[in-house]
């Protein structure tokens, strides 16, 4: 068997079981039979699999007035409503979830640009993420811009700003929510490039080349560009996670010129109220920013990151810049889940979205996650008809759970040459990948729950067939308990699975 070659991600993952899921709550508006290969997403697998012909992920289909027809970050204000920015102005709706016409407007709104000060002839904040925080300082929305240039790679300060906004109301008034300014940040931009620059993270300086992605005349939407679009909680539930469309980064070392980008990439924000206490809050150098977190996502970006409990997160991740059409990986949008801890492997989904739609926003109800969890997505959908849409689709399964074909012996693709055996198993299992070039190469073991409990291999691996075994220790030098695993085989392109069964 190789040596091992292990980065700052090749930890087993040390969360607990998680709780039991409670039953279900199927949405009384939920159609049957709807003609999933119509409608914005779904997914071919789930339907081949399901008994019932004419399965849809979509559910129903909503449209909202705003400016531009964008929206682009959300958050869920019970089951009937929800705040709403665009990355035009900013302007804050509370929009019905489910309204009963077509293009409904905002039931109330607050414009809070005055409040933000934006200098130059271009005044937008560029929102792009937001999310509720309760806490001693009461029940806060922070809303976040995208840090990133202008789409020719122009400087643009005024969406370099952080800013939070407090819920005013119960429910029951009219209206029923409403907002009030409270203060903002404007240097978080700098602080993260300065946090990388310095070696603040202790990985080295410039680790991820995030000056040069920052820098003037690179535009945000490269694959080594510079552009936030996620913002929530760590299962802390104080810690911001701010996450990134891009830069992708390298996964296995430092990110150079030359060097694969693989990884989405998200740093944590540690005293994220603590920015807002000024209008402006004097900076630089407020944000007190801890370790980074990298994480698989298929060679995509972060392009919304939401959680209903701790251990419980959806990603949405989509390309950097546009999606191709038809979607074809990486230039198209999963779902993934993952626990929430820096060491937790992410699990794609199989639900795909329509290139018609650009998901960047998401509210989740307050459950655990499991495929028939239902989610609703909005849809940034900018291009001047004034409208943009929202969607209620199911989760779905977990690619891991679908034991799909390999590519045959003769393919060029890396792949399973020998599937795991003995299977069943009592004593070790051993199984036979083939790598037809010299390239970086994870192949890790899951528990029956998706989490990461073994890694066998992470980093490059020389063309030809490699054996590996396994003899049921996980990580912390412990026998894995009888029960179905996994192993997964996973590469820039995607992933393969391969299930077995450890007996007593």
């Amino acid at each position: 068997m190789p040596s091992r070659k292990l980065d700052i991600r090749a930890r087993a993952s040390q969360a607990g079981a998680p709780l039991a899921p409670p039953p279900r709550r199927r949405d009384p508006r939920s159609p049957v039979g709807c003609a999933w290969l119509a409608i914005a997403c779904g997914s071919t697998l789930v339907a081949a699999l399901s008994p019932a012909p004419g399965h849809a992920q979509v559910l129903e289909l909503w449209t909202h007035q705003a400016p531009f027809g964008d929206a682009s970050a959300a958050v869920g204000m019970g089951d009937t409503l929800m705040f709403v920015a665009n990355n035009e102005n900013e302007i804050l709706g509370l929009y019905s979830r489910h309204p009963g016409g077509s293009c409904q407007g905002a039931i109330w709104s607050l414009n809070v640009r005055p409040s933000l000060s934006p200098t130059g002839s271009d005044s937008s904040a560029d929102l792009e993420s937001a999310v509720r925080l309760v806490d001693a300082n009461g029940s806060r929305i922070y809303w976040l811009g995208s840090l990133g240039n202008s789409k020719t790679g122009a400087l643009r300060p005024n969406r370099n700003r952080i800013f939070a906004t407090r819920i005013i109301g119960s429910g029951s008034g009219s209206p029923p929510y409403s907002l009030a300014y409270v203060g903002r940040y404007d240097h978080l931009r700098e602080d993260i490039i300065a946090w990388d620059v310095n070696n603040l993270h202790g990985l080295g300086a410039n680790y991820f080349r995030l000056a040069a992605s920052a820098a003037q005349n690179v535009a945000p939407q490269g694959v080594d560009g510079f552009n936030v679009e996620g913002l929530t909680l760590a299962p802390d539930g104080r810690t911001a996670y701010v996450s990134f469309r891009a830069p992708l980064v390298n996964g296995s070392g430092p990110t150079t010129a030359t060097s694969p980008r693989t990884h989405a990439l998200i740093v944590q924000l540690l005293n994220m109220p603590a920015l807002v206490t000024g209008n402006p809050t004097p900076g630089p150098g407020v944000a007190v920013i801890g370790a980074p977190i990298l994480l698989p996502l298929g060679g995509r970006g972060i392009r919304s990151i939401d959680y209903t409990r701790p251990q419980q997160y959806l990603i949405t991740a989509g390309p950097t810049d546009a999606v191709s059409n038809p979607p074809a990986a990486p230039l198209d949008f999963r779902l993934f889940t993952w626990n929430g801890h820096p060491d937790g492997w992410p699990l794609e989904r199989v639900t795909t979205f329509d290139a018609a739609y650009s998901p960047e926003a998401c509210v989740l109800p307050d459950e655990h996650i499991i495929p028939q969890t239902i989610a609703e997505f909005i849809s940034d959908d900018g291009g001047g008809n004034g409208c943009w849409r929202s969607m209620t689709c199911e989760v779905g399964l977990d690619v891991g759970w679908v034991d799909a074909p390999l590519p045959p012996t003769g393919s060029g693709a890396l792949r399973f040459s020998r599937g795991p055996a003995p299977n069943p198993a009592r004593h070790s299992v051993s199984f036979t990948i083939a790598v037809p070039e010299e390239q970086s190469v994870d192949l890790t073991i899951l528990d029956v729950a998706g989490r990461r409990i073994a890694t066998l291999w992470h980093g490059e691996l020389s063309v030809g067939e490699h054996t590996f075994s396994w003899d049921f220790a996980n990580a912390d030098g412990t026998r894995a308990r009888a029960g179905i695993f996994w192993v997964r085989l996973g590469d820039k392109d995607g992933a393969a699975v391969r299930r077995f069964v450890l007996m007593r």
